[in-house]
């Protein structure tokens, strides 16, 4: 009896054998063709995989020792005559046993097929695109290279962040008194005519400030504006002497320009009334200045000065005010408009200050005086209060109190945040108050407004109350905005309501439509229509069109068109001659038509000539004249090459920085014809290493980079973080050094006992730092062999380390190695080797009995030369 159960179970056996051995017969393995197929793996990926593909059935065959080479995952084993796959992840061992039918054994490997890899691996859904030829697998766990990286970037990012707090500026000196920048100017607007202007502007640093004066000579001597400016006296703050714009509640109907003393932050005002809003800056050297809401263009102008003002009409929640102010050098800056009504909150223990007064431009015998300040109590909580002493236009002289109180409820889908204003006249003794609220539900936007103003501060504004409601939701290209008004006038305390809708589209590439109309009832149901609808398109390089429409009447309608072309500046091919072309047309019911052509030639060798050209309907032509010299007054032969007065530059040498010290020193050799980038433009070093940028912005930061393309490939740019300041109407010196670079290589050997096996599992996790002064220099990954090399090493001395992420207790010979890196010719980089090191296995910490271990077949695992074959 127990002899047929031993015969019956060894049949079994024998059966069982013969079965997983001729599930796959020889025969029948030649039907996979060997194939190469894209796979991916998170970042890794190999365009040249190969696998065992039967294209009449559409189905592969994947080698798992490859695949597992391929994951960097080099601790893998593999029992070809069970079908185990044992390998180990950092401190986690796993063991797959693949299923019968699943597989087959050819050259050394395990090729499984993909039903077969998804249920024995913890690799995830796979997929495959038979027509790409493309497997992606994504691993439910860390892969080696992960671990590897994870290190790296953490170390990066410590390294970025020290970096960032030690950014070194280097900026002008700071002077009593320097010479400065002086233009001239003449004008004329037709030469037919006898009317000439000439003008004067100059900027100089002066008792450590920046000072700027517009002065006109002819036909009237008179100072059209100066100001003695102190840049970021505190925190942001600017401290000014001289004449500026005054910040002013809107309903006040107070004049914006004053000559007096100024201290707050920098800002770009607008102010709204009735439905038009009016925007005031300064943007010196702007060519064109183009106005936004909401990402669509609505106006651009031409300043001829440094003071701007746009006028529009108030678009109902369409957005924010945003200005694209091209200047003459170049540069182009995209500035937000700050709302004087803005709710502005502050951060917990932030201060806002805004102390303003002086004379009246417009009237010397007006004296206004503004003094806000506004404290951030918690991060959602902001107190603000002020006193106001102004006089309107009409004369109306107001003495106020105003209290604010800014309040957000940041619940995380539906965020509110309430602005109350309240503003006590304690002459009259009256109150007035605003209250606005904004909430945001979703993808809506809900505005409240509720405003109330008593007899004597809403006199000049004709209003008693207003209030008002509107929602507005962003589509993929489309802005829909819907509300309602209404008013009560403060003279005849009848009511009017309204309501509009605004209405933009950006859906066509480079077109941009708005809409906005609008209906409005009095007490005596009397209606009266207003439609603004226009259309903008800047596609093409430097052009631009708006064409507008302003309709409005009860039953009767006036209509007003306007349309503008702009060809921003461009340059004659091949000469330093450049051109700008505009054109208006307007037409209304009384004026008719009207058209203007301007055509601007200019000449900028040495003198700044103008030669504008226009045309007017009636045939009548103008040609003028604008010439401009600047001059610098610390170097009046140099040619500045600029326009604006106010504006900075950067100059210096380009030197081999021989002795590694940041700084030019007498015998270092200097570089001719180098090219460096500073912000977008590019200048040239002379024939003797010298490079002058002019042209640049003043309170700014400018990192300066050498062309690699205009150097030897062995030279580089010193690696630091300077960064060079500007500031107005004076040059910054800075010199740039480049150095020769160098190739450092060494060898991580493998101490008795490591197998080629474990050595690469070791690599796959090791990380070679290159630190200099305690920081991070570079980080490399060895190579599978050992070998590592670092490139572009300039000269220094430098502290190499290798740094083991496994679980595994590793070792190197030496925690460090010194790297002094000192070249026999300044400038050719050399050849530094020999930095090896051993690693070896710490302590072996026996692990408890009855854990679980893969069977250690290091020794008769695969070799150096099969792993790099597979990879």
């Amino acid at each position: 009896m127990n002899s047929l159960k031993v015969a019956k179970y060894l049949t079994v056996a024998i059966f069982s054998v013969i079965i997983s051995k001729k599930v796959f017969p020889q025969s029948d393995i030649t039907q996979y063709e060997e194939a190469y197929i894209e796979i991916k793996s998170k970042s890794l990926k190999d365009d040249f995989f190969m696998v065992r593909y039967d294209f009449e059935s559409d189905e592969i065959f994947i080698p798992i020792k490859g695949l597992f080479y391929f994951l960097e995952i080099y601790s893998v084993n593999i029992d070809l005559d069970k079908k185990v796959v044992e390998y180990q992840i950092d401190e986690k061992k796993y063991k797959n046993n693949i299923k019968v039918g699943k597989s087959f054994i050819l050259d050394g490997d395990l090729y499984v097929n993909l039903e077969g890899v998804e249920e024995s691996f913890d690799f995830g859904e796979l997929n495959w695109s038979s027509q790409d030829l493309k497997l992606i697998l994504n691993p439910k766990f860390i892969l080696p290279f992960e671990i590897r990286e994870r290190g790296k970037v953490e170390r990066l990012r410590l390294n970025d962040k020290k970096d960032n707090q030690k950014v070194d500026y280097v900026e002008p000196e700071a002077k009593i008194l320097s010479p400065g920048l002086l233009k001239l100017g003449y004008s004329m607007n037709d030469i037919k005519s006898t009317n000439r202007q000439f003008n004067l502007e100059y900027g100089t640093q002066f008792l450590y400030g920046d000072f700027y004066i517009n002065y006109n000579l002819e036909p009237d001597s008179e100072v059209r504006n100066t100001n003695l400016t102190y840049n970021n006296v505190y925190e942001e703050n600017d401290f000014i002497i001289g004449d500026f714009y005054l910040k002013s509640p809107d309903f006040l109907n107070i004049g914006g320009s004053l000559r007096g003393v100024s201290f707050g932050e920098k800002n770009t005002y607008s102010s709204t009334s009735g439905n038009v809003t009016t925007i005031k800056g300064e943007a010196q050297g702007a060519d064109v200045i183009e106005l936004y809401q909401n990402d669509i263009l609505l106006d651009y102008k031409r300043p001829t000065e440094k003071n701007f003002i746009f006028e529009v009409r108030d678009r109902s929640y369409g957005g924010d005010y945003s200005l694209k102010i091209y200047y003459t050098n170049g540069q182009i800056e995209n500035r937000k408009v700050y709302t004087v009504g803005d709710t502005k909150i502050l951060n917990k223990n932030q201060w806002s200050y805004n102390f303003q007064g002086g004379q009246d431009r417009d009237d010397e015998e007006k004296t206004q005086i503004v003094g806000e300040i506004s404290y951030g109590a918690t991060k959602n909580f902001t107190l603000g209060v002020g006193l106001l002493e102004v006089e309107s236009v009409g004369g109306r002289k107001y003495s106020v109190l105003k209290n604010e109180l800014i309040y957000r409820m940041d619940f995380s889908s539906y965020p509110i945040l309430i602005n109350f204003q309240n503003f006590y006249e304690y002459e009259q003794i009256e109150n007035s108050y605003e209250l606005r609220m904004s909430q945001k539900i979703k993808k809506y936007n809900l505005t409240l407004n509720h405003f109330r103003y008593s007899d004597y501060l809403g006199y000049e504004d004709g209003r008693k109350e207003y209030n008002s409601i509107g929602i507005s939701r962003d589509f993929v290209n489309t802005r829909l905005g819907l509300g309602y008004q209404e008013e009560i006038s403060n003279q005849t305390l009848k009511k009017e309501t309204g309501y509009y809708v605004s209405l933009e589209n950006r859906g066509f590439r480079n077109y941009s439509f708005f809409l906005d109309a609008e209906v409005n009832f009095d007490e005596e149901n009397q209606k009266r229509y207003s439609f603004n609808p226009g259309i903008s398109y800047s596609g093409i390089s430097k052009f631009t069109t708006i064409l507008q429409a302003n309709i409005e009447g009860d039953k009767k309608f006036e209509t007003d068109y306007s349309l503008k072309f702009l060809g921003r500046r461009n340059r004659f091919k091949d000469t330093s001659i450049e051109y700008v072309f505009s054109s208006e047309i307007k037409y209304n019911e009384e004026e008719k038509s009207r058209f203007l052509l301007d055509f601007t030639i200019y000449f900028d060798d040495y003198i700044y000539l103008e030669l504008p050209m226009s045309r007017r309907e009636a045939g009548d032509y103008t040609v003028g004249i604008n010439a401009e010299k600047v001059f610098d007054l610390g170097d009046v032969k140099r040619d500045v090459r600029d326009r604006q007065v106010d504006n900075s530059w950067i100059y210096g040498k380009i030197y081999i920085d021989s002795n590694d010290n940041g700084i030019f020193d007498e015998g270092e050799t200097l570089l001719p014809d180098v090219a460096l980038i500073i912000d977008g433009k590019r200048v040239t070093s002379d024939r003797n290493g010298n490079y002058f940028a002019n042209g640049l912005l003043p309170l700014q930061s400018y990192k300066i980079e050498v062309d690699r393309k205009s150097i030897d490939p062995m030279l580089t740019q010193v690696i630091d973080k300077r960064e060079v300041k500007t500031k107005a109407s004076i040059g910054t010196k800075y010199d740039v050094g480049v150095q020769a670079v160098s190739m450092v290589t060494g060898n991580i050997i493998p101490a008795e006992g490591i197998s080629s096996q474990e050595l690469i599992r070791i690599l796959s996790m090791t990380n070679i730092a290159l630190e200099k002064d305690g920081e991070l220099y570079q980080e490399i990954d060895p190579e599978f062999d050992g070998l590592f090399f670092f490139e572009s090493v300039l000269p220094g001395s430098y502290k190499m380390k290798f740094i083991y992420l496994g679980s595994d207790n590793v070792t190197f010979s030496e925690e460090s190695l010194d790297v002094n890196i000192k070249l026999q010719e300044e400038d050719e980089g050399e050849y530094f080797e020999g930095f090896d090191v051993v690693v070896d296995r710490g302590e072996v910490v026996e692990e408890p009995e009855g854990d679980s271990d893969m069977e250690n077949d290091e020794d008769d695992g695969y070799d150096l030369e099969d792993i790099l074959n597979n990879f």
